[in-house]
């Protein structure tokens, strides 16, 4: 009987959760999901106004993914030092000189996890002592100020930077902080300030100023140049002289086309100078640079100026006669007859010019020479000109025979 009773009890355990597990019906509760986690933003830390024993913490604002209030708890060297917090800045007082601080900001909000960020500042230390700058002016445009090295109480390092009207102009380290002493160019004739800041690797600082007027030096006056006696190879040329406000002797520089006279960077005294084997027919640009031996400042003028044509006259050999022919006349009609004062055995004609034209044909005699029938066009140009020149050479020598054309009808 018993045994009965037990097989009857399984199945109706068994009948009943088969009933179950076939059951549809829509009357069964739902599953609830969990809530979405809350998440909090990053943000970064920055510190302002530090100063030897206190410094202001800020820090970018941090958000929550379901827009809860968020605060903000500090914490110094790891000690809580503000909790709480809704702004976005503490400041923190009461420091150690000279001190690295660790500094660690908790973002915190309802079921959030936390938001942590950390960063180091570094109180200042000692500034270096007061050490006032002295100028001298060191000739045209150099400024040279100097100072006596400062000192630093809590025995920090530190490093110059020398500023110019503002300009930064030069900084240099504690290895080098024994030179107090330096050279800047400055404009002449202007008012100038002069800032050197030493900065002490602690962060602190000292400023020393100093302001000056540069005054000018004095320069070479103007100066006129004028050229004379300008033949084919040789040109003088004069200039009044530059002076300077301090009566000190002015020298010279003079080039022509680029190229240094009496030589290359050679200065002379004088206020003239005589140009010699120069190029026929050339155009030299002469630059004369007036300088001050004191503080070599110049000052420059230029002439420009062309030399002729022309070649030395021959002492003794000359044109005794120049005849043109009429075109109209019996004998020689269009051509030009020419004598001289020596037999042609004593030169050797090289060239033959009637105004502005060469006569390459011709006929020679004893002493004189007669060129063949001239065009129209050459014979109207030298009976309205009536001018002329010969170069000969003599001895390895050229020389240039001018004339004058007379009219001669036969």
């Amino acid at each position: 009987m018993k045994n009965y009773l037990n097989y009857f009890y399984v199945f109706l355990v068994l009948l009943i959760t088969g009933c179950t597990s076939d059951s549809t019906d829509d009357t069964m509760p739902d599953v609830v999901d969990s809530a979405d986690e809350i998440t909090l933003s990053t943000f970064e830390i920055e510190f302002e106004d530090v100063t030897q024993t206190s410094a202001t913490i800020l820090w970018s604002e941090v958000t929550a993914s379901n827009e809860s209030t968020v605060d903000y708890s500090i914490f110094l060297n790891e000690e809580l030092v503000a909790e709480n917090l809704t702004e976005l800045e503490f400041t923190v007082d009461e420091l150690e000189i000279n001190t690295i601080y660790t500094v660690k900001i908790s973002a915190s909000a309802e079921n959030a996890v936390e938001s942590i960020n950390s960063s180091e500042f570094q109180t200042l230390g000692t500034p270096p002592s007061s050490f006032p700058i002295t100028y001298k002016d060191n000739g045209c445009g150099i400024a040279f100020i100097s100072w006596d090295s400062p000192t630093v109480e809590d025995g920090s390092d530190y490093s110059y930077r020398i500023y110019l009207n503002g300009e930064h102009v030069e900084t240099y380290g504690s290895y080098s902080t024994e030179r107090t002493g330096f050279n800047l160019l400055v404009a002449e004739g202007e008012d100038h300030v002069i800032k050197v800041i030493a900065a002490s690797f602690s962060g602190a600082e000292t400023e020393e100023e100093i302001t000056f007027t540069q005054v000018a030096c004095p320069i070479p006056s103007d100066f006129e140049i004028t050229a004379s006696n300008i033949t084919g190879t040789s040109a003088t040329l004069n200039w009044t002289a530059s002076t300077m406000s301090d009566d000190s002797t002015v020298y010279y520089l003079v080039t022509a086309n680029g190229v240094g006279y009496p030589a290359a960077n050679t200065f002379i005294y004088r206020t003239d100078y005589e140009f010699t084997n120069l190029e026929r027919n050339t155009t030299y640009e002469v630059i004369i640079t007036a300088r001050a031996p004191e503080n070599g400042k110049t000052k420059e003028s230029t002439i420009t100026f062309t030399t002729t044509n022309d070649y030395p006259v021959h002492p003794d050999i000359s044109v005794t006669e120049a005849t043109l022919i009429t075109p109209d006349s019996q004998y020689f009609p269009g051509q030009l007859n020419v004598t001289f004062s020596e037999e042609l055995a004593n030169f050797e004609i090289e060239k033959w010019v009637a105004v502005d034209y060469e006569i390459a044909n011709y006929s020679t005699y004893t002493s004189s020479v007669s060129s063949s029938v001239l065009s129209e066009e050459n014979y109207n140009s030298l009976e309205e000109d009536k001018t002329g020149y010969f170069l000969i050479e003599v001895d390895g020598v050229l020389y240039q025979l001018n004339y004058d054309v007379v009219l001669e009808t036969n």
